[in-house]
């Protein structure tokens, strides 16, 4: 089994580990480096995971932040104020029309509410597997895409060395601090990103930054 590279969950050995990858980034990468040293310390957290944080990231996608987060106050009202995969399961499409969810994302979310009912040790298994492992477990979701189930990866689960290839904000972030076309090939940004393993995951969050930093600029 391949080894996991994995953020710790004490904060005080997390943010160690984040120092030591900070560091290797900087002499691996310096262009990267230079972006390292302007923003600073990783602030690259985990969070909690299992079926209400991939609920909601599923909901959220294609919307706005203040959109998303209007229709999952709606859904969990609907709900009770308790989001289960049995209480969503219970919902009519009619609920789902009026929180503002489309007929397709009603169909994802139920699909997994559908997994995390009949396997309820779905999400407690993720950490144990390998990334790919992981990645193929979330796809396998109706619904669930490779971003999806990266940033999963990267933010509930702590993985250290993910690359979410697919991911254009990352790709207009890598061309933009080497100087590329924003549109850069997948298989550029790999070649790119070779010499920040173990750490690809810390170097995308700070494109996030970087990128970030920019539209504030603009």
């Amino acid at each position: 089994m391949p080894e996991i590279h994995a953020l710790p969950v004490r904060h005080e050995v997390a943010a160690a580990k984040l120092a030591e990858a900070s560091a290797h980034l900087a002499a691996a990468d310096l262009r990267l480096g230079a972006v390292i040293g302007r923003i600073g310390p990783c602030g690259l957290r985990r969070r909690a995971g299992g079926f209400r944080r991939l609920f909601r990231s599923i909901l959220g996608q294609q919307l706005s932040i203040k959109a998303a987060a209007t229709i999952h106050g709606r859904i969990v009202a609907a709900c009770g104020d308790a989001v289960t995969p049995e209480r969503i399961l219970e919902l009519p499409d009619r609920t789902f029309a009026e929180a503002g969810v489309s007929r397709q994302k009603s169909r994802y979310l139920r699909a997994l509410a559908e997994v995390a009912r009949d396997d309820p040790r779905f999400f407690d298994r993720l950490p144990r597997l390998s990334d790919d492992a992981a990645i193929e477990r979330l796809t396998s979701i109706f619904g669930v895409g490779r971003w999806t189930a990266e940033m999963y990866l990267i933010f509930c689960l702590g993985r250290l060395d993910v690359l979410p290839l697919g991911d254009v904000s990352i790709h207009a972030a890598a061309a933009d601090l080497h100087g590329l076309r924003r549109r850069m090939l997948p298989k550029r940004l790999e070649r790119l990103a070779k010499p920040w393993r173990p750490y690809r995951s810390v170097a995308v969050w700070y494109l996030y930054e970087h990128l970030d930093a920019k539209r504030v600029g603009d």
